[in-house]
Formats: C-alpha cells, sequence, structure tokens
C-alpha cells in the first residue's frame, strides 16, 4: 500500500472534506481577457517571468507557487498567423474562454460556435511529427500565487502540451484526497523537450497560518479573473476577496475535458486505487519558519 505522510491540519482537511463529501479544486480537471492587463506567468523561452503593467520579472527556470482557481472547462485559442514564441501580447484571432463560443471581444470570429468550427476539428492541423493537431489550440487557466508572497492572484496559461501532465499531477493528489491549493507546487521545464514543456510536482504542503489567506483567495474576484470567469472590464467594484469564507468545493468536472484533449494525450488512469495511508507530519521546519513569517 503506498502512503504519504502529510501534517495533521491538511490530514484534518482531507478528513473533513470526506465527511462532507465536496471536492478540491482538482475535480476541475481530474475526472488573458484579451486587452485587459493582468498579472501573470510567462513561459516564455524556457523561463518563468512575472508580468505586469508592461514590466517583466524573469525568475528562472523553476517557481513554486499555490494553485488557487481553475477554470472547469478547456479554452481554445486560435492564431491565423505562424505563432512566434518570442513575440509578447500577440492577439490571436479568435479565441474562448470556456471553449463553448468565441469570446465578445473577438472583432471576426471564424464560426458562431466552437463545436462547429472547422479549425476545432482534429486533422486541422499536423503537426512536424506528422501527428495530427488542431488549428484552435486547447489550454487550460489557472490562478496561482508564489508561495514565498502569496499577496497577488497571478494567471497561468497550461498549453495543450503541458495539459496530460497537468492532470497527473491532480490526479495524484486526489489520489490521497490532497487539494492542490493545500500544497506548494513547483512548476519546471521538462528537460527532454525542445520547447517550453510545463512539468508540475508538489514540493511541500501550505502551512496552517496560510490556510485562512488561501481559502479566502479561493472565491475572489481575482482569481476569477485570472482564470477568465469574470471580465475585469464588466466589474465597477474594486477587486477584493469576498467577506464570507470561500467554499472549498471546486466546479462539477466538464467531461468535454478528456475529449477535448484526448487527440494528443492519453487518459489519465489513477496510479493508486487503495484507500491511502495518511500519517500526520509536521512541514518541514525551514519552510514552515519561511511562510510563517509571511502570516504573522
Amino acid at each position: 500500500m503506498t502512503t504519504m505522510n502529510v501534517p495533521a491540519h491538511i490530514a484534518a482537511r482531507i478528513a473533513e472534506r470526506k465527511k462532507n463529501k465536496t471536492n478540491t479544486l482538482a475535480s476541475s480537471i481530474v475526472g488573458n481577457q484579451q486587452g485587459v492587463s493582468l498579472p501573470r506567468i510567462s513561459t516564455r523561452a524556457g523561463r518563468f517571468r512575472l508580468v505586469e503593467g508592461g514590466v517583466e520579472s524573469t525568475v528562472g527556470t523553476t517557481l513554486d507557487v499555490i494553485v488557487v482557481g481553475v477554470n472547469p472547462k478547456v479554452s481554445k485559442v486560435f492564431y491565423g498567423r505562424a505563432f512566434d514564441q518570442s513575440a509578447e501580447n500577440q492577439r490571436p484571432d479568435c479565441f474562448s474562454n470556456d471553449g463553448v463560443a468565441p469570446h465578445s471581444s473577438v472583432e471576426s470570429p471564424v464560426c458562431s460556435n466552437c463545436a462547429s468550427c472547422p479549425h476545432n476539428v482534429l486533422g486541422s492541423k499536423v503537426l512536424p511529427s506528422g501527428a495530427k493537431s488542431k488549428m484552435c489550440a486547447d489550454q487550460r487557466h489557472l490562478a496561482v500565487v508564489a508561495a514565498a508572497d502569496p499577496s497577488k492572484v497571478y494567471s497561468l496559461t497550461i498549453p495543450v502540451s503541458g495539459m496530460k501532465a497537468l492532470r497527473e499531477y491532480f490526479a495524484d493528489l486526489s489520489n490521497y484526497g490532497i487539494g492542490p491549493e493545500e500544497v506548494i507546487t513547483e512548476l519546471g521545464f521538462d528537460d527532454n523537450a525542445s520547447y517550453p514543456k510545463l512539468v508540475f510536482k508538489q514540493k511541500d504542503f501550505i502551512t496552517e497560518k496560510a490556510i485562512p489567506v488561501v481559502e479566502n483567495l479561493l472565491e475572489s474576484d481575482e482569481t476569477k479573473v485570472a482564470i477568465r470567469l469574470l471580465d475585469p472590464t464588466a466589474s465597477t467594484t474594486a477587486l477584493a476577496a469576498p467577506e464570507q469564507k470561500a467554499k472549498l468545493e471546486a466546479p462539477k468536472p466538464n467531461p468535454e475535458d478528456d475529449e477535448a484533449s484526448a487527440y494528443e494525450e492519453e487518459p489519465v488512469v489513477a496510479k493508486n486505487t487503495e484507500k491511502p495511508k495518511v500519517e500526520p507530519v509536521k512541514a518541514s521546519d525551514e519552510l514552515a519558519a519561511k511562510l510563517d513569517s509571511l502570516f504573522d
């Protein structure tokens, strides 16, 4: 039987979710509004970069974050010209935040709905390897905060090349009843890929003092904007977390998720079907001390 040692405060949350039959953010996956400057994380040229207000700060090849939001829908993006990865702020010719219809800001949508779009058909694009793909690419929108400074929410777009790794990572956490909002995730790049391909690794658990901060972000306006569930241009109030305690239950899984990405990725198979043994332990003293100081 595979086991995972988790801190007591995380083990208590797992037990509470099982009792109340609620979900974590991972259930949205397992089972940038255009023209608006949002704090975001760029992966240009294989480096993580924090971008805000036109100012870019290069972090490096790894970045520790906490996931605080996931768009339950697979988004779409279409470029009618060759995409230049070295260029920034290239506006797509068409895009959809929910995978159902083009966004209202698209001036000349290719089609009125994504299901009927000829660019959203497997085989509309053929990769150099000969594999079939789609002209309109799938992607996922996440909201994350830096683990060392969870005061600002950033938007992180996961391209189709990283969606399989993301689902497998979330599935591994779900095997133990753990939500991605309860762990520190190390973002990195696949060294064997010839392009910036994202990989995800659990680095540690968040501290008990960090839990209220993270919970307030789960349903905040900042998070909804980052995952494209809220249009910042339509909001007349300052972006702030709601006063009530955020619910941990995530939106129901979207059956279109696996279907939309099946053309490029293998289905996710849970690696462990047995109920894991949860043994509470303390998080690493060094990381706990570092994070504790942020919430004193």
